[in-house]
């Protein structure tokens, strides 16, 4: 048995100024959010999370302590079985808390789900998330790994647009990240109050999405790794079970037949219809996408600086194994994310279904440019350092609001992405406010209008606009594109009708929604006469 001792505490990551510095980062990451929140466009899911989660709040209100009657169970989970209930829940409750400062602000939404009021809740977890990286990389490597880490966690643009949308994936970000970083600690630290720590994050992960099981393979490598024994073993499996009992208490839709349900779960996971996917110019079914689709989306999805910085972070982590075992588990943690989406698992939307990896890489990127900071002992050349890393913000800001569509130099950002065949836009965020208040202006009371594409029912009505209802205009699904005067356009084209490229070839648009020159979402008028922008 191998009796390595643990990781020694650094004194300087316990005095109450750090504490007060990372809560401050956290602070200024969720505002960073919250103020840019109407940005982005509505995307696909959002409705669909959001919607549920109003539902669960107003059965409860309904139902009371019936609310855990099968009956009513069964009623609230029928329908929304796919995923977990906790982030949905989470929607849920900041949609309506937040609903009388949307309708005060913007109006009453026509949909009345005001996504946007449930947006509020993944920005409050990304400053969760930045108070993670923050504080667990001033622990592993002081003032500079904390200020490094923070900022390369902000500097990844499609980290920070997933953050302004009311789906689960911040959700997946913070809960496994968390989890997995409270299991590393309770290997090394080795108390109850660590134990029971891992134990209720473990269970939160698993309560989000399908991903929080991937916490049992991703920890028993680091445990064939670090090997930290047999009593430490034998406490982390005990909390892994008590982790999953939670699970089962908190997913009330599993008490009426756990092991058959459960196995419904596990199967909504490759069971459904496949999703596809512009790689390289050549359109793919989610399960026959190339192996090197998650490495390549890693490597040009991140400013080049922060994946240069992980790197050092990840040479670093081995150097430094023997006294400070937890900087390897992950480099371990994203080695194991990338390598399962090498396989035959679905993987679609760029960076999306393995968005963890991407807080795991900022710690890395932290302690990289501590580990270069002590390397430079110049004070021109730490501020050169400093430099470079600031930098590293400008793809944050000059792809505002559409940081999904972020590409980084190694392919020539959005202009060398669209060159290549790669996927310009995935979610329809690119039909913001912007365009749609464009396309009020320009329309007619009452015109019709059509969304191409459409990935999902009545998405075209989730994205009307106040302004759009008000002159009686309801955006259709793109099933009535050939019926309808205008159309509204995303470039998700994998999903385009076949007669789309024609029509697009034939005639010009009336507005364009672009960044760095490539166009994203635009409106084009089917009928004869043209209206000019």
């Amino acid at each position: 048995m191998n009796k390595e001792h643990p990781a020694q505490p650094i004194v300087w990551d316990r005095h109450p100024r750090f504490r007060w510095y990372s809560l401050l980062a956290s602070v200024l990451a969720f505002l960073l959010v919250l103020f840019t929140l109407d940005d982005p466009g509505l995307t696909v899911d959002e409705p669909l999370d959001v919607a549920p989660g109003r539902q669960y709040l107003q059965l409860l209100s309904q139902s009371g302590m019936r609310f855990w009657s099968p009956q009513v169970i069964n009623a609230t989970y029928v329908n929304n079985r796919e995923h977990p209930p906790l982030g949905r829940w989470l929607l849920g409750l900041s949609s309506v808390l937040f609903e009388p400062m949307e309708a005060q602000i913007r109006g009453p939404d026509p949909s009345g789900l005001y996504v946007r009021s449930g947006r509020v809740a993944p920005a409050f977890a990304f400053g969760l998330i930045m108070l993670l990286v923050v504080r667990w990389a001033g622990k592993v490597g002081g003032p500079q790994a904390a200020l490094g880490a923070g900022l390369s966690l902000l500097f990844m643009p499609r980290l920070f647009a997933h953050a302004h949308l009311a789906v689960l994936d911040t959700f997946v970000a913070l809960t496994w990240t968390s989890a997995f970083l409270a299991q590393v600690n309770a290997c090394e630290v080795r108390s109850w109050k660590s134990w029971a720590g891992a134990t209720g994050l473990t269970a939160l992960a698993l309560l989000t999405k399908l991903h929080g099981w991937l916490l049992f393979p991703a920890i028993l490598i680091w445990l064939l790794v670090r090997r930290p024994g047999w009593a430490t073993t034998l406490y982390l499996a005990l909390a892994m079970l008590v982790a999953v009992l939670l699970f089962f208490i908190g997913w009330p839709w599993l008490w009426i037949d756990p092991v058959g349900r459960l196995g419904d779960f596990f199967r909504t996971g490759v069971a459904r219809l496949p999703i596809r996917v512009l790689y390289f110019g050549k359109v793919y079914q989610d399960m026959e996408i190339p192996w090197h689709y998650p490495w390549f989306y890693s490597a040009v999805t991140v400013p080049i600086g922060v994946l240069l910085l992980g790197l050092v972070g990840g040479v670093r982590s081995l150097q430094t194994r023997a006294f400070d075992p937890r900087p390897m588990a992950l480099l371990l943690a994203i080695g194991f994310w990338l390598i399962l989406f090498s396989t035959k698992v679905p993987v679609y939307d760029g960076e999306r279904l393995y968005l963890p990896v991407f807080p795991l890489l900022a710690i890395l990127a932290g302690l990289g440019f501590a580990s270069l900071w002590d390397r430079l002992r110049v004070s021109w050349a730490r501020a050169i350092l400093a430099g470079v890393l600031i930098i590293q913000g400008v793809g944050l800001i000059t792809y505002h609001p559409f940081q999904l569509s972020y590409f980084n130099l190694l392919v020539g950002g959005l202009p060398g992405a669209e060159r290549l065949g790669l996927e310009l836009t995935y979610w329809g965020d690119a039909v913001d406010d912007r365009l749609l208040d464009r396309l009020a202006e320009l329309a007619p009371r009452g015109a019709t209008v059509a969304r191409v594409p459409t990935l999902a029912p009545n998405q075209g009505i989730f994205a009307t606009t106040r302004p759009l209802f008000r002159k009686e205009i309801i955006i259709q699904d793109q099933e009535q594109r050939n019926r309808s005067d205008w159309l509204v356009i995303d470039r998700r084209t994998a999903y385009w009708p076949e007669e789309l490229p024609k029509f697009l070839n034939e005639n010009p648009p009336i507005y364009l929604r672009t960044i760095h020159g490539v166009w994203l979402s635009g409106i084009w008028k089917r009928s004869d006469g043209k209206t000019s922008e």
